[in-house]
C-alpha cells in the first residue's frame, strides 16, 4: 500500500456503526440463538446482508447516507454480534455433568462414573442447585465463568490480535495475497454505498437471480419443516449424495465419498480462484476422501480396524465423513497442517523476515496502526504463558512443556497456515481435536485435562481477521477500526448472550422437546466427549510424524517440479483439498471451468474480472435475504408453542 492509499484511510467506527451493532445484538442474537436451539441452523451470516441493505436504504431515505467505512464495520461485525451465544457452552457443560450419557462412562483413572470426578471449576457439580434453578446467578458459577472468560475470552483475543497483525503484514503488506472473499465483500460494500449504475445493476440482477433458487432450496423446506414438521426438499442440501444408491460409488469403492454441492456460493467460488489451484484442491480432496477412504477400508483395514468395523453399506456422505475423519484422518490432518506450516516457514522465510523487519522499523507500516514488534511479541507470549499458568493452577499434574509447545508454538503455525490458505483460496481449514492429540501422546489419565479447558491455542480467528483487514484496505478503512469494533462487539455479545441464554434456559430445560435440536445434537456431542475422556479413541504419534514428513516432501517435490520442469504446483491447494469433501471441490472446479471458458468469453476478460466479484456478492446477498426471512417466519409462527393452550 502506498502513501496515497494511506492518506485516504478513514474511520468507520462512528456512532451510527456502533448503534447498528447494538441493534444487531439486541434483535438478531436472540432470534439466532432460539433458531439454533430448535433447528441447529444459524442466520448470523444471512443477517449481515439484511442488516447492511436495510441500514443503507434507511440512511439514504433520511438524507444521511452511511459511508463505506461505516458499512464495513457493520458488515464485518454483524455476524459476530448475531452469532455468538457463548453462554450456551456453559449450559451444555451443566447438561453433560448430569447426563445419563456421562454416568454411563467410567473414568479410567479413578474407576468412578464421570460426573463424580468432573471438577467444580469446569461446571457446578451435579449436586448443585443450579440444575433445578436453571440460573447463572449462583456462587457455584463464579469460578467456571471467570476461568472461561479470562482464558477463552480475554487472553485468546489478545493472542489473536497479535497474530492477526503479524500475518496481515506478511500476507497483505509484503506478499499481497488475493483473499478472494475480501474482494467480494469490498465489492458489495462499495456497490451499495457508491451506487455506480452499472455495478448496481449487475449486483441487483445477481441478487434477483439467486432468490428463486434460494426459495426452492432453503425457504420452502425451512418453513414447512418449522411449521408442519415435514419438509419438501426439492433440491438436496448441502449436496447431491452420489455415494449411495443403485449407481452410487459405494458399489465400486466402498467407503469413498462422492457428490456435488448444491450451494450456489460454492459454485461461484470457482469464478474467483486460479484454475490450477482448483485442480490441486480437487486432487487433494479425491486422494483423501475417495481413494484414501477406500484403501483404508479395504487393503489397509488392519491398520484402521475401527473404520472397517463401523462402515456399513448405505452410509451417506455425512456419516462416512464423521466416522472416517474420527477413525482415519483426524490425526494425519494434524500432521498435514504442521508439515505445511514448517514448509511455509522455510520456503517463505524472506517474506516472514521482511514482515518482522517492517513491524520493527518501517514507519509506513507503523503509521497504518500496526503495533511495534516487541509489543506484539509481548502480547502473544504473555497471553500464551499466562494461559498456561492458569491451566496448570487447576490441572497441576499435566506436563507443562506440552502446554507451552501447543499454546506458544502451535498457535503461530496454525495462524500462518490458516491465513495463507484463506488468502489464496478463500477457504478455511480447521484442525479439530488438536488438544486431544496432545493428551493422547502424553497418556495423561486424569479427566481434568480432557474436558475442553486447555491453554489457549490461537490462530483460529486470525484466519478470518486477516481477511477482514484486507477488506478494510479495499474499502479505505483504518485497519485499527477492525480491532476496536471487535472489542465493542465482544462486550456486547457477552452481555446479551448472558441475558438471552438465561432467559431461554429459564423458560425450559435445555435440552428438551421445546429445544429440539439440542435434544438431538447434545447427546451425540456428549458421547464423543466421553469417548475421548475415557480414552476409547487412541492415536499413535508416528501417524502425525509420518504425515508431517510426507507433506514436507510433497512441498519440496512440487517446488522442484515447478522450478525445473515448469509444472505449476500448489502445496497450499493440495493440503486445503484434503480438508474439503469432494462435493465442494468438484463443484468449485465446475464453476471455475464455466467462468474461465464460458462467462469470460461472453463478457470479455476485463469486464469479467470486475463482474465476477459483483455476481458472487449478489448471489450471497440473495441467499442471505431469503434464509433470514424464512427463518423469521418460522420463529414467529412457533413463538407461542410453549403456551399451555
Amino acid at each position: 500500500m502506498g502513501e496515497e492509499k494511506e492518506i485516504i484511510m478513514k474511520s468507520g467506527l462512528t456512532w451510527k456503526s456502533v448503534l447498528a451493532l447494538v441493534f444487531v445484538t439486541l434483535t438478531i442474537l436472540p432470534v439466532n440463538t432460539y433458531l439454533f436451539l430448535i433447528s441447529g441452523a444459524s442466520i448470523a451470516a444471512s443477517a449481515v446482508y439484511i442488516t447492511v441493505i436495510l441500514l443503507t436504504e434507511i440512511s439514504l431515505l433520511i438524507g444521511a447516507p452511511m459511508t463505506k467505512q461505516e458499512i464495513f464495520i457493520i458488515f464485518i461485525m454483524a455476524s459476530v454480534a448475531a452469532g455468538s451465544p457463548v453462554f450456551l457452552n456453559s449450559v451444555y457443560r451443566c447438561y453433560y455433568a448430569s447426563s445419563p450419557i456421562a454416568w454411563s462412562f467410567t473414568d479410567p483413572y479413578s474407576g468412578k462414573p464421570l460426573p463424580e470426578v468432573i471438577p467444580p471449576w469446569w461446571t457446578p457439580t451435579y449436586k448443585s442447585p443450579v440444575y433445578t434453578l436453571r440460573t447463572f446467578l449462583h456462587k457455584d458459577w463464579i469460578i467456571p465463568i471467570l476461568l472461561f472468560q479470562i482464558n477463552g475470552g480475554i487472553l485468546s483475543i489478545i493472542m489473536e490480535i497479535a497474530l492477526t497483525m503479524i500475518c496481515s503484514v506478511m500476507y497483505i503488506e509484503v506478499e499481497s495475497l488475493p483473499f478472494p472473499f475480501a474482494n467480494v465483500n469490498a465489492m458489495m460494500i462499495t456497490t451499495l454505498t457508491e451506487r455506480t449504475p452499472e455495478r448496481l445493476k449487475i449486483f441487483t440482477l445477481a441478487t434477483m437471480a439467486s432468490i428463486p433458487y434460494a426459495i426452492i432450496t432453503y425457504a420452502i423446506p425451512t418453513i414447512m419443516g418449522g411449521i408442519y414438521g415435514s419438509s419438501l426438499q426439492l433440491i438436496p442440501i448441502p449436496w447431491l449424495d452420489l455415494t449411495v444408491g443403485m449407481f452410487g460409488l459405494e458399489n465400486y469403492m466402498p467407503g469413498a465419498i462422492f457428490g456435488l454441492a448444491t450451494d450456489p456460493l460454492t459454485f461461484s467460488l470457482g469464478f474467483l480462484l486460479p484454475l490450477h489451484l482448483q485442480v490441486y484442491m480437487l486432487l487433494g480432496s479425491i486422494s483423501t476422501w475417495v481413494f484414501g477412504n477406500w484403501l483404508a477400508l479395504t487393503y489397509f483395514k488392519n491398520f484402521f480396524p475401527e473404520w472397517a468395523a463401523e462402515w456399513k453399506p448405505g452410509m451417506g456422505i455425512s456419516l462416512i465423513w464423521q466416522r472416517s475423519y474420527l477413525r482415519v484422518w483426524a490425526f494425519p490432518q494434524v500432521g498435514f497442517i504442521a508439515g505445511l506450516a514448517i514448509f511455509t516457514i522455510v520456503s517463505q522465510y524472506k517474506i516472514i523476515s521482511r514482515a518482522l523487519r517492517g513491524l520493527s522499523k518501517s514507519m509506513s507500516i507503523r503509521k497504518r496502526g500496526y503495533l511495534p514488534l516487541p509489543i506484539l511479541l509481548g502480547m502473544y507470549l504473555g497471553s500464551s504463558l499466562l494461559s498456561v499458568l492458569i491451566f496448570h493452577l487447576v490441572v497441576p499434574d499435566f506436563p507443562v512443556w506440552i502446554s507451552i509447545i501447543y499454546s506458544t508454538g502451535l498457535s503461530f503455525l496454525l495462524a500462518i497456515v490458516g491465513a495463507r490458505v484463506r488468502g489464496e483460496t478463500g477457504l478455511t481449514i480447521t484442525v479439530p481435536y488438536v488438544w486431544y492429540s496432545a493428551m493422547c501422546l502424553t497418556n495423561y489419565n486424569k479427566i481434568d485435562a480432557w474436558l475442553g479447558f486447555n491453554p489457549i491455542i490461537g490462530g483460529g480467528l486470525t484466519t478470518s481477521w486477516v481477511e477482514g483487514i484486507k477488506t478494510a484496505y479495499l474499502t479505505e478503512t483504518k485497519p485499527t477500526d477492525f480491532f476496536k469494533a471487535f472489542i465493542i462487539t465482544f462486550v456486547l455479545y457477552q452481555v446479551f448472550s448472558f441475558i438471552y441464554v438465561s432467559f431461554f434456559w429459564a423458560i425450559a430445560q435445555i435440552p428438551s422437546s421445546f429445544y429440539r435440536w439440542t435434544l438431538i445434537q447434545w447427546p451425540i456431542q456428549a458421547i464423543n466427549q466421553s469417548m475421548w475422556a475415557t480414552r476409547t479413541i487412541l492415536v499413535k504419534a508416528d501417524i502425525i510424524a509420518y504425515s508431517m514428513i510426507g507433506i514436507i516432501a510433497l512441498g519440496i517435490l512440487g517446488e522442484l517440479l515447478q522450478k525445473y520442469v515448469g509444472i505449476p504446483f500448489s502445496t497450499v491447494g493440495t493440503i486445503t483439498g484434503t480438508t474439503q469433501l469432494p462435493p465442494y471441490t468438484i463443484t468449485i472446479l465446475i464453476g471455475g471451468i464455466m467462468g474461465r471458458f464460458i462467462f469470460q468469453r461472453i463478457f470479455g476478460a476485463e469486464r469479467w474480472k470486475v463482474y465476477q466479484r459483483i455476481i458472487v456478492a449478489g448471489i450471497a446477498a440473495g441467499m442471505g435475504i431469503v434464509v433470514g426471512i424464512s427463518a423469521a417466519i418460522v420463529i414467529m409462527t412457533k413463538s407461542a408453542w410453549i403456551l399451555p393452550y
